[in-house]
């Protein structure tokens, strides 16, 4: 594995791990979140949006990227696997851009925006290495 892979998968699993981590804490403690009627029927008390379904987008981004993490710093043989790591940068850079939106409508929000831009700019310059070959490498290759 290149130095620049290796990088790549340090970058996924913090940012896989820490969304996991961020979520967790969330959901738990947030005064912004209604769980009067259980989990699956939370809401945000502002809006009244229904959670799960962003809850779901952000554990699914998060477990994608420690899944694609895992195999490259593993070295698992080229295969079916490695859609993982496109697929967990792509979710990845899609979040963090959706939610700067809503880390930038509210001034109290700002502290949120700082981990939102590092998982944008770093899913971006990672998915041109990954385009340029820098990432995963194909026998022959």
């Amino acid at each position: 594995m290149s130095g620049l892979a290796a990088l790549v998968a340090v970058f996924m699993l913090v940012m896989g791990v820490a969304m996991v981590a961020i979520w967790t804490i969330d959901i738990a403690r947030s005064p912004d979140v209604d769980r009067s009627r259980g989990l699956l029927r939370a809401r945000d008390r502002s809006t009244g949006s229904l959670l799960v379904p962003h809850w779901l987008a952000e554990y699914g981004t998060a477990a994608l990227l420690v899944g694609g993490a895992i195999g490259l710093l593993l070295h698992w043989a080229v295969g079916s696997w490695m859609w993982l790591v496109a697929a967990g940068l792509g979710a990845l850079a899609y979040s963090s851009l959706n939610s700067l939106g809503w880390a930038l409508a509210d001034r109290t929000r700002l502290a949120y925006a700082v981990p939102m831009v590092v998982g944008l700019v770093g899913a971006l310059i990672s998915i041109g290495l990954l385009l340029a070959g820098a990432v995963l490498t194909f026998p022959g290759s």
